[in-house]
């Protein structure tokens, strides 16, 4: 049986930061950022939470939709507003999902896609669950970051580079072939510290090590190396497996991590770029949104047409990489 999106949603603080901006904060200029990413601006939550933007999301997946049929909640988010309780189970409590078994991934920039891989697994059957998610007729997967409270505003390599925002989908069993075709998901060795975080705690007096914050790191050159190779290792791996090649594919919904990555991945696969939803102009990198967040608005150009084959892609953190080829 397969599992198909009957809903998306997209949120976006409302606050706006150009280029330009950033200038004041580090030496750069909008024609430096725009020309090395495709960035010309990015949104920063300053008000809303994590769960604030995942809730305004949601509800937009969830319109018309009955919550008391929603069995599963996968949230995926390296930036959660708290440690405990998870920002799924939040979620589930704001939005009135009653029957929903809730709960948290980290995956980084693919977190998406892993969570969307987890909530298909789970509503075949084929990993075994709690009473509501196994079997679940229908779930609730959400990507919501804010990235701007972990990023170094002193390096301009990195802070040019992330926003805020959320994406959010239902998924749901269906008798027809229509829906998720394929998924694969690979992790790699991060022998190279390519994108690191650490976690912020409290002192304690048992421990020795240096606890004091430290931003997001990002080597954008090994990033970019990763990412390159590994979209198409994870993006062939799916259509194997689904039969298609990428010829059959007729958009490409990658994370949206760099305009640059986007146009050096069309190039390895030999694909036009304007089979490529690009959305990063406007909202920068929002690691595990930014894929439902593209798909949001590949749906809103009115260009997406029942039957479309769309491949999402996503690569980042641990590191990661993980793809879906679905029939719209």
């Amino acid at each position: 049986m397969s599992v198909k999106i009957i809903g998306i949603g997209k949120y976006l603080p409302e606050r706006i930061v150009v280029n330009d901006e950033i200038s004041n904060h580090v030496d750069t200029s909008h024609e430096w950022i725009y020309d090395r990413t495709g960035i010309a601006q990015r949104h920063v939550a300053t008000n809303e939470s994590s769960l604030d933007m995942a809730a305004r999301a949601a509800e937009q997946a969830l319109e018309g939709i009955d919550r008391e049929s929603v069995g599963l909640v996968v949230f995926a988010t390296i930036t959660p507003d708290h440690i405990t309780p998870s920002m799924a189970a939040e979620i589930k409590k704001a939005l009135g999902l009653t029957n929903a078994v809730a709960f948290d991934i980290n995956a980084a920039c693919s977190g998406f896609i892993y969570a969307m891989w987890i909530a298909e697994s789970l509503m075949n059957g084929s990993i075994p669950a709690g009473e509501h998610a196994e079997g679940a007729g229908r779930a609730l997967v959400i990507g919501s970051e804010r990235l701007t409270r972990i990023t170094n505003w002193e390096d301009r390599e990195t802070c040019i580079l992330f926003g805020d925002g959320a994406g959010a989908a239902v998924l749901e069993k269906a008798s027809e072939g229509r829906g998720i075709l394929s998924t694969y998901v690979k992790n790699y060795d991060d022998e190279k510290e390519a994108i690191t975080c650490k976690a912020n705690y409290i002192n304690s007096p048992f421990w020795e090590d240096d606890l004091t914050p430290e931003p997001l790191k990002m080597k954008g050159r090994v990033v970019f190396k990763f990412a390159v190779g590994a979209v198409e290792e994870v993006l062939k791996g799916a259509l194997d497996k689904a039969n298609m090649t990428y010829d059959d594919v007729d958009w490409f919904v990658l994370h949206q991590a760099n305009g640059r990555i986007i146009q050096a991945i069309a190039q390895k696969i030999k694909q036009p770029l304007d089979k490529f939803q690009i959305s990063i102009e406007k909202s920068g990198n929002v690691s595990s949104a930014t894929v439902p967040m593209a798909l949001f608005d590949l749906k809103e150009t009115g260009n997406l047409k029942k039957g479309d084959i769309v491949a999402l892609v996503g690569f980042g953190g641990g590191l990661c990489a993980a793809s879906a080829i679905i029939e719209w």
